[in-house]
């Protein structure tokens, strides 16, 4: 934006420089934590690299337990805020269930490889090879990099996380602040040009759901964080003289980008009346919205845990599908300024999957059987003792159900907000009640002038 000046450090692309630049890491403690909330304060110094991690652990639990696959380290978190100066600049609520739906966009050999080791996940997919052969396969499976155990018993599963990853080891990940933060995606933040306290305030989620419970693990067990390894690894980068100089002239003038904040909106379904006829208002009156993304999850938790263990509730529930080849349907639109987003609703789950790709600009990385319940390419295979994949397909079976939707005419939403409407055919009412999420990507303005932070909405 014209009014706007960013420094050429900050800009895309090559930048010229000299030897006497700088990278420095500072560990950071939390200036306050328990087990219900924990704020971080940065230093005034340097630019932010938005790769900068903070690492979490929980303390070693009386039960077998790994983190959920969707989003590993992730479900300790339920919702962030960044503060500047005692203002929230951005925040996000039910952030473990966010990430779950970003999550399915990574590239899953990058899930096996890196985001095993760095957070903890571990939904990607291999070659399910035949027990005894070693070049025939015909279905996929949970791979992680450790070999299948064959004829597997109910203490001997086919797959489970690596040793490391087990609770019982008390391992800790990380989350780097890109992910957790809207507003750092994409961007170096000048810290030094801000005068105010800056602070990442992050709340916990309730420790049922926290993690993912072995097949005869017990849920009632005590899942706390564990405070001393909770802490922040920020790398600044220091400029040479011309650019620190450049920086200082530009000190009265504003520092700006825009960004996609998402706004929660969320509601229980209980009966069949409920989800099969849902209207509801989702806010952005008066904003310019992007896109909206919609996910459905069950409140249901017993003793073992949530009824799929592997994922936890980190995940989305595709209708129910009554026999092979019998699918329930999701039939659904949205209503902006009085107009429909699609001429006709929506009701192909092959259409659903268009507009999740065409809303956040590359394909899911799942198979088809998680998405929308339909085909059976999962092998019948146990993880942690939990079924994953034959007939049923428990714990993986059209639990990526994500939808989302792109609202590409650039125009503000008026006063009456965005409509979702939405009609879930054939739900299992074994996991009801449910919850339906509705996150719309509000944008946003971030400047700095004058040492203070401020937002506003476009």
């Amino acid at each position: 934006m014209s009014q706007f000046t960013k420094p050429d450090a900050l800009r895309t692309g090559p930048v010229m420089t000299d030897p006497t630049s700088r990278i420095d890491t500072e560990v950071l403690e939390p200036v306050f934590h328990s087990d219900t909330m924990c704020r971080l304060r940065l230093s005034n110094k340097g630019i932010l690299n938005a790769g900068s991690r903070i690492t979490f652990s929980l303390n070693k639990p009386d039960t077998e337990a790994f983190y959920p696959l969707s989003v590993g380290i992730g479900a300790l978190i339920q919702s962030v805020a960044f503060k500047s100066g005692g203002k929230t600049i951005c925040e996000v609520q039910d952030w473990g269930h966010l990430h779950a739906y970003e999550s399915v966009f990574t590239d899953q050999s990058i899930v096996k490889e890196r985001d095993q080791f760095l957070e903890g996940k571990g939904l990607s997919m291999g070659l399910s090879y035949v027990d005894g052969q070693a070049n025939k396969t015909t279905h996929i499976t949970l791979d992680n990099g450790k070999e299948k155990v064959v004829n597997a018993t109910a203490t001997e599963t086919n797959h489970s996380v690596l040793d490391f990853m087990k609770l019982d080891r008390e391992p800790v990940f990380s989350v780097s602040l890109d992910e957790l933060i809207p507003c750092l995606r994409g961007q170096e933040l000048p810290l030094f040009k801000i005068m105010e306290a800056i602070d990442i305030e992050i709340t916990f989620s309730d420790p049922k759901k926290r993690v993912s419970i072995a097949s005869g693990g017990d849920l009632t067990k005590a899942f706390s964080i564990n405070t001393a390894e909770t802490r922040l690894i920020a790398d600044y980068s220091f400029l040479d003289v011309e650019e620190m100089e450049a920086y200082m002239k530009n000190q009265g003038k504003n520092y700006g980008y825009t960004f996609l904040e998402p706004r929660l909106t969320k509601t229980t379904l209980a009966t069949s009346t409920d989800w099969e006829n849902q209207i509801r208002n989702v806010g952005g009156a008066g904003r310019v919205v992007r896109r909206a993304v919609v996910g459905i999850t069950s409140e249901t938790i017993n003793a073992s845990g949530p009824i799929k263990s592997v994922l936890c509730d980190y995940r989305s529930i595709a209708p129910e599908s009554t026999a092979k080849g019998t699918y329930g349907k999701l039939v659904a639109n949205f209503k902006k300024n009085d107009k429909f987003l699609y001429p006709i609703d929506r009701s192909n789950s092959a259409l659903h999957y268009h507009g999740l790709q065409d809303a956040q600009g590359g394909p899911p990385h799942i198979a088809r059987s998680m998405y929308a319940r339909q085909g059976y390419s999962i092998a019948d295979n146990k993880f942690e003792g939990h079924a994953v994949g034959g007939t049923h397909q428990d714990q993986l079976l059209g639990q990526q159900f994500y939808t989302a939707y792109r609202f590409n005419d650039g125009m503000r939403v008026d006063s009456r907000g965005l409509e979702l409407h939405s009609k879930l055919l054939s739900m299992t009412d074994a996991e009801k009640p449910f919850t339906s999420r509705c996150w719309i990507m509000v944008e946003k303005v971030m400047t700095i002038q004058d040492g203070k932070v401020d937002v506003m909405f476009t």
